[in-house]
């Protein structure tokens, strides 16, 4: 073992300042404010200009809102030829009677040329429905994980050995049981060789669960933040339904279009939300880092409520700049995953677009992690961004291979919960969707599944995997789509919506779930993450750990380095001083893990 010589100024006290805090990193506070102000005015401005170009009379049937009549009727009046059946002539209520269906089935109730936020519109209760299940099954599985940790670890990692099983019974190609049947087997067998690693992450699990029974403060505080995330994805989706609203008449052809203005405000909302979300997870790290630290450092010192969240307040600045950092991390990782995703659907595979898309998950990784604990020792400390950053390197240096420690057998069983939630809200958001307006979009004429529906099943796999990819990909395929449709209908041609708008709004709302269930699942990540870096500046003061199954936890870890800290002063009783100095590392961090369960 090793003996390390530690400078004051190369660590930090072991207690969390509550007091005396003053304001960091304001600029980058004030540009938040400013980008979040843009997109509440971008947002409501194109609610003041959403006027619906149609509404739906006695019958059901489509015509021409009341605001657009005047200026329909004229243009079609002017149009020289057969009207009846021409764009928007053909909604007038008095060419109802004239008009050719408009899409291929005859039992869907869709008009040809609706889009997601459409349906979204006018069935408000698939997506309200929803939406209220995923925070009831979110709040179920923190009280569950909170109560019953170890249990659910193991259950979920035997859950995909039986899912494997069951879906291997269910199939009747002979075929497609073996395959189904093999990967049980592979899942089995690899479930037991990682059996120590899946028994550690339920170990790690349950250790965090104490904190938070020690302090409900944790749970009471994440649910605020909890509450502005749904109240802020419910704002993203109530702008962008009321987006597809935003049209104007073309006067010479008597067709709507959405202005040139339109797509840019909603990539606009769409890179803001991104960073509010990124936002509040900082937020909640922060909350649960200034609880967490107070208990373990000084629990006869612990911190008000109110005091918790007075705190965030000066800190406000250095949260918006690490959650900037991460936006923009998240941002190059997601526009690598999605060129190597379309590459992949075209069997087309490019090696560098793969090398790409590995190298930017990495480093979107990295940043990630350097961010959190930085972050953490900035709730600590009250020091701004670049300060922080510096001292938790090096403290996390002395005690840690790299610099950098992050468990991620822990991490892989909470994602793939929240990934099972996600998908099965998904699935019935598609059903939803397809009862609601007789789509029949799972069958075809004759009965047998589609290679369609096998297409859009792995789309929705991909895309709740990434929700932040989701998102974006279905608000711009929704734009495309409804064009094509509505160029079909121009064209004489039939429309194919009614196959696939089911789906879309399915992986539309399966993405944000997975965004909801992740954002509270990590209540538990941050916890453990925040009491690594306790652990080590316990350590670098010499204090005794009072927690010894924590600290055996974190011995358990490959890269721990046992190592016996001494001060600048060397040792109190030889008044000697024979140190090993830890050199400053010359290369990038990197993530230290250990390799747990896949998902």
């Amino acid at each position: 073992m090793s003996r390390v010589l530690v400078s004051k100024l190369d660590t930090v006290p072991p207690r969390v300042e509550h007091s005396n805090r003053s304001i960091t990193d304001k600029w980058f506070g004030i540009l938040y404010a400013l980008s979040y102000v843009g997109f509440l005015s971008t947002g409501f401005f194109l609610v003041s200009k959403a006027k619906a170009p149609y509404s739906r009379n006695e019958n059901g049937d489509r015509i021409i809102s009341e605001h657009f009549t005047g200026a329909v009727q004229t243009c079609c009046d002017n149009f020289s030829g057969d009207s009846v059946n021409y764009h928007s002539c053909r909604y007038l209520e008095e060419n109802q009677g004239n008009r050719r269906r408009l899409t291929s089935s005859n039992t869907t109730t869709l008009d040809g040329d609706e889009g997601i936020f459409d349906a979204f519109l006018e069935a408000p209760e698939i997506i309200i429905g929803i939406f209220l299940t995923a925070f009831a099954t979110a709040i179920l599985w923190v009280v569950a994980l909170r109560f019953f940790a170890k249990p659910i670890v193991i259950l979920s990692e035997l859950s995909k050995i039986g899912i494997a099983i069951a879906m291997g019974i269910y199939q009747e190609d002979t075929a497609a049981k073996v395959i189904f049947f093999l990967i049980a087997a592979g899942l089995a067998g690899y479930t037991y060789w990682a059996w120590k690693k899946i028994i550690f992450a339920s170990r790690m699990i349950a250790h965090s669960t104490i904190a938070m029974k020690e302090n409900p403060a944790i749970l009471g505080g994440s649910l605020v933040v909890k509450c502005l995330f749904a109240g802020n994805a419910a704002l993203l989706v109530f702008f962008a339904s009321r987006m597809v609203n935003v049209v104007e008449l073309d006067k010479e052809d008597c067709y709507f279009f959405s202005p040139v203005y339109v797509p840019r405000i909603g990539i606009y909302l769409g890179l803001s939300y991104l960073w509010t979300i990124a936002l509040l997870d900082t937020v909640r790290l922060s909350i649960i880092a200034n609880i967490v630290g107070s208990w373990h450092f000084h629990p006869e010192n612990m911190p008000t409520f109110i005091v918790v969240f007075k705190n965030i307040l000066p800190s406000f600045g250095t949260l918006s700049a690490a959650s900037l950092v991460t936006t923009i991390a998240e941002k190059l990782c997601r526009m690598a995953t999605e060129r190597s995703f379309c590459d992949l659907m075209c069997l087309c595979v490019n090696p560098f677009s793969l090398l790409l898309c590995i190298f930017s998950s990495c480093l979107n990784g990295v940043v990630k992690m350097l961010t959190k604990f930085c972050v953490i020792l900035h709730v600590f400390t009250g020091n701004s961004t670049i300060p922080s950053a510096k001292s938790v390197y090096k403290i996390l240096s002395r005690h840690f291979k790299g610099g950098f420690v992050t468990e991620v057998t822990s991490r892989s069983v909470l994602s793939l919960a929240s990934y099972a939630f996600s998908v099965g809200l998904a699935m019935a958001t598609w059903a939803w969707v397809d009862d609601r307006f007789n789509c029949n979009s799972f069958i075809s004429a004759d009965g047998t599944a589609e290679a369609y529906l096998i297409l859009w099943i792995l789309v929705m796999l991909f895309n709740v995997y990434f929700p932040v990819i989701g998102i974006y990909s279905m608000i711009l395929l929704n734009q495309f789509l409804r064009r094509v449709a509505r160029r079909q209908i121009e064209d004489g041609s039939t429309s194919v919506n009614h196959l696939w708008l089911p789906a879309m709004s399915g992986i539309f709302v399966g993405a944000i779930c997975m965004m909801f269930f992740t954002f509270l699942s990590k209540i538990f990540l941050d916890t453990i993450d925040t009491l690594f870096l306790c652990f080590a500046i316990d350590k670098d003061n010499n204090v005794g750990m009072s927690n010894q199954e924590f600290a055996e936890l974190v011995k358990e870890i490959p890269t721990y380095i046992e190592a016996e800290v001494i001060s600048e002063d060397g040792d109190a009783e030889t008044g000697k001083v024979d140190v090993v100095p830890v050199p400053m590392p010359s290369a990038p961090p990197v993530i230290a893990i250990v390799v747990g369960a896949t998902k």
